[in-house]
């Protein structure tokens, strides 16, 4: 009796080990379901879980956390894959090329290291019932969704939705982004970031709107690129890394009342076709890179503005009157190296040294100025100089302003 009861102790003391030695496994590629289905008495799969391009649906049964990676990638058979148990993937959930995959079945799916998901083009949906709540890193490009509904993330540090062309809304209530939020060209789409404070890096490109109402902060650069909105509002800005309108045809207001601060990668506001009036910034202070406007625009308006650090360039094709850039200049507002308006009929340039001081420009006969340090070269200034730099031709009076820069973009 006792051998029997020993042996039989040993028999399932041997199961439980060999159990225990699937589930530590540090990878398993899964060719056929019953290689999933042999994992299904682990709670915990300590390693990565890879689908062979040779599976046609994938379940796996009774997992609730995968500590690595789970990974499906040219697989141009597979229409499904569920995990009704699955809570946790430690690693990375990529999901690459996989051209008929209609089904992502993860119920009770909560926290993801990173999302990478790329051309899954007849996915439309998320199964995600209970939404992912933790995600540090979400990549999503080439897909069929029609809606991020099943990311329920508050915090990431890179969000990326690119050429979903389907995704007609993007609605999450994220409140910071560490690194990156890049939202581009999928199919005009209305984002909305209700709760969003701070970010890092700030890109939208293509979108219809844009509502951000709590935003406080971009750290580094806030680029605003080729969006099909006519109006754009950040009530709540304050501070800002760099700031790039660039190209948004159908843009004709925008509004920053409350942005007080642009950092050193500059300010530019170029290209936008029916924007005939650069104004909304009421409170800007302070650039501390380059100043940068281009376009049809008539009149440009910077009512608080005293400095700005970095070369600034003013170009109008229609007749616009430099004068308030010009005052800025001749109170020594411009610390940049350039100095550049150029409207419909009149163009006036200064070149400054590097070392340049507002009290030592001299203007020679040419129009252009340059610097030396000396008294002399001031006292010239004083007497050869038009006043507040302004140009006049034929009637029309014309000043000028800014150099280009603009940011290295990440």
């Amino acid at each position: 009796m006792l051998r029997q009861v020993f042996l039989s102790a040993l028999a399932i003391a041997s199961v439980a080990h060999a159990a225990t030695s699937v589930c530590n496994q540090t990878s398993i590629t899964a060719n056929a379901q019953s290689d999933l289905d042999n994992l299904s008495g682990c709670t915990t799969f300590g390693g990565d879980i890879i689908l062979s391009p040779t599976l046609a649906t994938a379940t796996i049964n009774g997992i609730q956390t995968i500590s690595g990676n789970l990974i499906c990638t040219n697989n141009t058979q597979i229409t499904s894959i569920t995990a009704p148990s699955l809570q946790t993937i430690g690693g990375t959930f990529q999901l690459h090329e996989l051209t008929i995959l209609n089904t992502l079945s993860f119920p009770r799916l909560t926290s993801v290291g990173s999302i990478d998901w790329v051309t899954l083009p007849a996915v439309s949906g998320l199964g995600f019932t209970t939404g992912v709540s933790s995600c540090e890193d979400v990549y999503i490009s080439d897909t069929d969704l029609n809606t991020l509904s099943g990311l329920s993330l508050t915090t990431v540090s890179k969000l990326d939705i690119n050429n979903n062309l389907n995704l007609n809304v993007i609605n999450m209530g994220l409140t910071e982004a560490s690194y990156q939020i890049d939202i581009s060209f999928n199919g005009n789409t209305a984002v909305s970031f209700p709760s969003l404070v701070w970010a890092y890096n700030l890109t939208l490109q293509d979108v219809s709107s844009i509502s951000t109402p709590s935003l406080s902060v971009v750290n580094a650069s806030y680029l605003l690129i080729s969006n099909v909105f006519s109006s754009f509002s950040a009530p709540n800005l304050t501070t800002v890394g760099g700031l790039s309108i660039d190209e948004n045809q159908s843009l004709t207001n925008m509004s920053f009342p409350k942005l007080t601060t642009v950092g050193g990668s500059g300010l530019q506001v170029a290209n936008n076709t029916k924007l005939t009036s650069i104004s909304g910034f009421p409170s800007l202070t302070t650039v501390n890179g380059a100043l940068d406007l281009e376009g049809n625009f008539t009149s440009a308006s910077f009512p608080s503005l005293n400095l700005v650090r970095g070369a600034v360039n003013v170009d109008s094709n229609q007749n616009f009157d430099c004068s308030s850039f010009n005052s800025l200049n001749s109170k020594g507002g411009i610390r940049g190296n350039d100095y550049k308006c150029a409207a419909a009929s009149s163009t006036t340039s200064i070149a400054l040294s590097a070392t340049s001081t507002p009290s030592s420009r001299s203007t020679g006969a040419s129009g252009s100025a340059t610097t030396t340090g000396s008294s002399s070269a001031a006292a010239t200034s004083k007497s050869a100089a038009a006043p507040n730099l302004v140009v006049s031709t034929s009637g029309i009076t014309f000043s000028a302003v800014l150099a280009a820069v603009f940011f290295g973009i990440f």
